[in-house]
């Protein structure tokens, strides 16, 4: 757990972590596939803790 948090320069706390994707498709993936990432229009500003 602690390789996914931080310290910013004032003391405040990072996390590394979060939503990372989500899958429109299933299927095998195989190395040299192409991946397309769309992302969100509008603001984009950190998650909140859960």
């Amino acid at each position: 757990m602690a390789a996914m948090l931080g310290r910013d320069v004032t003391g405040g706390l990072i996390r590394k972590s979060g939503v990372m994707a989500i899958v429109l498709q299933g299927g095998i993936q195989r190395a040299g596939d192409p991946i397309i990432v769309i992302p969100p229009a509008g603001l984009h500003r950190p998650l909140q803790p859960v």
